[in-house]
């Protein structure tokens, strides 16, 4: 029997790995020893039309996409009393976990931010805009990473799924102002998600909501450090990601160029060797907004 055939109540709990507002999480095995993540939605989730169609969508889009840096659905069943998505276990958690515990180097740091990268190309290749890229999207399994959640994305299906969607501190001007996400919206989060792998800081702070939205809608982002020794057009690219108007931003196959052309960035397999058990799951359990 393949995964994709299988029913929620095929799955055996193991351990409780996340419980939030709409769904909850599961560290779970399928029947021929299959660690898996089992994202089951809530009861409200599923009597609500447009939350039962974020959730479907993520089961879709999770399952139809094969790229080896999106998380990937192993089985799923989009609506009704029996809903799940069996997601592969990603054991080290999310992205903020890891950059909670310090500073990356700048080594990781690159070849996490060209995985993310290629993630993206490939959705915008596909009609697809993620809306939603920030540490908590994004699954470790030692150096690789995969970004997930797909219940917001923008696609040719569901051209608007919301008005306006995604972490204020991850957000493109355009949305604050009530656009529509488009690629170029996807790269300005990204650049924001650069300036923190490659610095430990995001570029803009605010006490408020408002605040922060006056930061991405006027200020400059800062300088990267002169000691990362990264190469001037790099910075420059890094830089473009964050500009104000969505038209002159970095598009991202110039970026891809740019890092091609001046590191050799190692390429992380899809699944790496097994880490030990232990509390593996932090990052699960942990897993809150930015």
């Amino acid at each position: 029997m393949s995964l994709r055939s299988l029913r929620r109540e095929d799955f055996r709990l193991e351990l409780l790995l996340g419980l939030g507002k709409t769904a909850q999480v599961y560290l779970a095995r399928a029947p021929d020893g299959t660690e898996v993540a089992l994202k089951l939605p809530r009861k409200e989730v599923r009597e609500d039309e447009r939350l039962a169609q974020m959730f479907a969508q993520e089961v879709r889009l999770s399952m139809g996409l094969k790229h080896p840096h999106l998380l990937r659905g192993l089985a799923g069943k989009p609506f009704g009393e029996g809903a799940f998505v069996a997601l592969e276990y990603m054991p080290d958690g999310t992205l903020d976990t890891l950059l909670r515990q310090g500073p990356l180097d700048r080594e990781l740091a690159l070849n996490l931010l060209t995985q993310l990268l290629e993630a993206l190309i490939y959705l915008h290749g596909r009609g697809i805009v993620h809306q939603d890229i920030k540490p908590a999207n994004v699954f470790m399994y030692g150096k690789v990473a995969k970004l997930g959640d797909f219940g917001v994305a923008r696609t040719q299906d569901n051209p608007n799924p919301f008005e306006r969607a995604g972490s204020p501190f991850y957000m493109a001007p355009e949305i604050f102002q009530g656009h529509a996400a488009t690629p170029a919206s996807d790269a300005y989060s990204l650049g924001v998600l650069a300036y923190e792998l490659l610095t430990g800081k995001r570029p803009f702070y605010g006490d408020s909501y408002e605040a922060l939205m006056a930061a991405h809608l006027t200020k400059a982002p800062p300088r990267l450090p002169g000691e990362l020794d990264l190469h001037p057009k790099l910075v420059q690219r890094i830089r473009g990601l964050l500009a104000k108007d969505p038209a002159r931003r970095t598009h991202l196959e110039s970026l891809r160029r740019t890092l091609g052309g001046y590191y050799t960035v190692e390429a992380a397999p899809e699944r790496p060797q097994k880490n030990p058990r232990g509390f593996r799951f932090l990052g699960w359990l942990r897993r809150k907004k930015r």
